[in-house]
C-alpha cells in the first residue's frame, strides 16, 4: 500500500548534528525516523495472555522466553526495541531543533506541518518505550518510580539516566500540546497515513490521558474523535478487519501489528477464546481460524495490516474514561454498546445489550477491559492495559526439553516492568534494572 521510504543524501556531522537546508530534506529526514519505529508488538501477544508458541515449531526457542517472562534470555536472538525506538527520536530532535530555519521548497508540507509531526512522534516513541520498560503509572508513586530516559537533545555521546514516571509523561503531554498546536493537516492520505494528523494527534492525547488516569480529558478528546469515527459493521458481507489500512476505521497506520511467526508458529490461547461468544462474536471469524487442534491468528501482517490508531479504540476510551467520571455512568454504556452493535450478531448484541444496562460501575469497568481485549486482540494493547490496570496472576503451561513445566507471573509481579535489555544497559552505566 505504502512505503516507508529514505533518503540518504543527509550529511551526520561528527557531533551527530543533522544539517538539512530544506523542508523537503527535513521531511526526508522524519521520514527515517517513522521508519525507525519498531515492528514488535506481537512480542507483546506473547507476553500477555494472548498468543504461546506451537511445541514442536521451528521457531519454540526463539518465543518461549518472551511468553514465560524470561527477559535478557541467551537463548534467542529476538528481542524487545530499544536503539530503534531512540533512533526515531533522534531523527525527530533533528527536524524539532533545525526546521524552522529552513528554506520552504514545497508547497505540500510546511514548516510548521513537520515540525508539528516529529514533536508527536517523539511523544509517542516515549510513551510506548515508556509502557515497555517504566513502571506501571500509578498516581501515588509515579512521581518517584522509575520511568526510562528522556531525550530531547541531539547528543550522541550523551549517557541518559532514568527519569521518573511522572517526568516522562510530563514532556509527553508536553510534546503533544506543542505538536498539536503547529498541525495543519486534518487527516492523513491513505498513501502517507503513517504520518500524525490533528485527528491522529488528538487520538494520541485521548491514549495517552487514559493511561494516565485523567478520565475527564480521555472523555472529552474521545468524545470530540466519535463523530468522525466511522465503524466496521462485521455483519456486512463487505466489512473487512477493522486493523487494515484500508479500514474506514483507520486514524493512523504507522505499526505492523503481525508477523509471520505469529501467525504460522503460534497459537491462539484458551483465555483469549473463552472471551468471545463462539456464536454470537463475528471478530472469532475475521480475527482467527482453525488450524488443526489449535486456532491461529488469520490477520494479515503485512504492509495493508499497519495501524496505530483506530475507530474501535477510541470508543473503547470513551467507554473506559466515562465509567471512571461521576456521572457518566450510562454514556460508557452507550460508547460500549455502539461498537458492540458492530461486532456481535443481532440476536446476540439483543441479549449483550440488556446485560450491559443492568450493570454496576465495577461490572462494567471489568466488562470494558474484556471488550478491549476481544476488539483490541493481537494489536499491541493487551500487555499494556493488563500493567496499566489490575496486574493479576497468570500461569502458563509450556514444554522445555520435552518435559512439560509452568511459568508463573505473580499478582503486581515485578515482571510487569520489562527489563532494560542489555544492549541499552551495557552500553550505559547510567541505567540500572
Amino acid at each position: 500500500m505504502f512505503v516507508l521510504s529514505s533518503c540518504n543524501y543527509l550529511d551526520i556531522v561528527p557531533t551527530g548534528k543533522v544539517i538539512p537546508e530544506k523542508v523537503t530534506e527535513f521531511r526526508a529526514l522524519l521520514t527515517n525516523g517513522y521508519s525507525a519505529f519498531p515492528k514488535y508488538k506481537y512480542l507483546l501477544s506473547l507476553r500477555s495472555d494472548e498468543v504461546m508458541p506451537i511445541v514442536g515449531d521451528s521457531y519454540y526457542m526463539d518465543y518461549i522466553d518472551f511468553a514465560i517472562w524470561q527477559d535478557n534470555s541467551p537463548n534467542t536472538t529476538v528481542n524487545y526495541p530499544w536503539s530503534n525506538p531512540y533512533k526515531a527520536i533522534f531523527y525527530a530532535n533533528s527536524v524539532i531543533e533545525d526546521i524552522m530555519s529552513a528554506e520552504e521548497d514545497t508547497e505540500e508540507d510546511s514548516r510548521e506541518q513537520v515540525k508539528g509531526e516529529a514533536l508527536l512522534l517523539r511523544a509517542y516513541t516515549h510513551f510506548d518505550l515508556l509502557n515497555l520498560y517504566g513502571k506501571p503509572y500509578k498516581p501515588e508513586s509515579a512521581i518517584s518510580d522509575r520511568g526510562i530516559p528522556i531525550a530531547t537533545q541531539i547528543d550522541i555521546e550523551q549517557k541518559y539516566e532514568a527519569a521518573t514516571v511522572e517526568e516522562v509523561y510530563n514532556q509527553i503531554f508536553a510534546d503533544i500540546k506543542e505538536g498539536r498546536e503547529l498541525l495543519q493537516v486534518e487527516q492523513q492520505s491513505r498513501d502517507v497515513q503513517y504520518r500524525f494528523s490533528k485527528r491522529s494527534a488528538m487520538a494520541l492525547e485521548a491514549r495517552v490521558r487514559l493511561y494516565h488516569q485523567d478520565w475527564e480529558d480521555a472523555l472529552e478528546l474521545a468524545e470530540e474523535l466519535i463523530p468522525s469515527c466511522s465503524l466496521e459493521n462485521l455483519n456486512e458481507a463487505t466489512a473487512g478487519d477493522p486493523a487494515l489500512v484500508t479500514s474506514k476505521e483507520a486514524i493512523m497506520s504507522l505499526e505492523v501489528i503481525g508477523s509471520y511467526y505469529l501467525n504460522g508458529g503460534m497459537h491462539i490461547t484458551s483465555q483469549l477464546l473463552e472471551k468471545y461468544n463462539q456464536a454470537g462474536d463475528k471478530r472469532l471469524g475475521v480475527y482467527f481460524k482453525e488450524n488443526g487442534d489449535y486456532y491461529v491468528c488469520k490477520r494479515e501482517y503485512g504492509n495493508n495490516a499497519r495501524i496505530t490508531f483506530r475507530s474501535g479504540e477510541i470508543y473503547l476510551i470513551a467507554a473506559e474514561a466515562a465509567a471512571h467520571v461521576e456521572g457518566r455512568l450510562e454514556l460508557a454504556k452507550t460508547r460500549l454498546k455502539e461498537l458492540m452493535v458492530n461486532r456481535l450478531t443481532p440476536d446476540y448484541y439483543a441479549e449483550k445489550a440488556v446485560e450491559i444496562d443492568g450493570m454496576n460501575q465495577n461490572q462494567l469497568i471489568e466488562e470494558i477491559a474484556n471488550e478491549r481485549a476481544r476488539e483490541l486482540a493481537i494489536e499491541g494493547h493487551r500487555w499494556f492495559d493488563l500493567r496499566r490496570t489490575t496486574r493479576p496472576s497468570m500461569e502458563k503451561t509450556y514444554v522445555l526439553n520435552g518435559e512439560e513445566r509452568t511459568a508463573t507471573l505473580t499478582q503486581d509481579d515485578v515482571r510487569y516492568t520489562i527489563s532494560f535489555p542489555k544492549e541499552a544497559t551495557e552500553s550505559n552505566p547510567n541505567l540500572h534494572n
